[in-house]
């Protein structure tokens, strides 16, 4: 997904709890990828990791509505 080598480590954890949605598709050549992530991770886990991303527009309003909640406490009042 950066489009450059990164470690392994960086995979497996980039910025969350979760593996990256596409480690199977960099790491399946050099490692058994499918038998390290069913013993490391649940398979809630797994599920929530290879979900379909949000759609742009999705985590922009949600990051809206954020910007406007943060507003509205700092000032007291509500923002339309």
């Amino acid at each position: 997904m950066l489009g450059h080598d990164v470690q392994f480590s960086y995979c497996r954890r980039p910025g969350k709890n979760l593996v990256c949605r596409k480690i199977a598709d960099c790491w399946f050549t050099k490692i058994d990828i499918e038998t390290y992530l069913k013993e490391n991770f649940s398979a809630e886990e797994l599920a929530a990791a290879f979900a379909p991303p949000q759609s742009k527009m999705t985590t922009l309003m949600e990051l809206v509505a954020k910007a406007r909640e943060a507003k509205s406490a700092d000032n007291g009042t509500s923002v339309l």
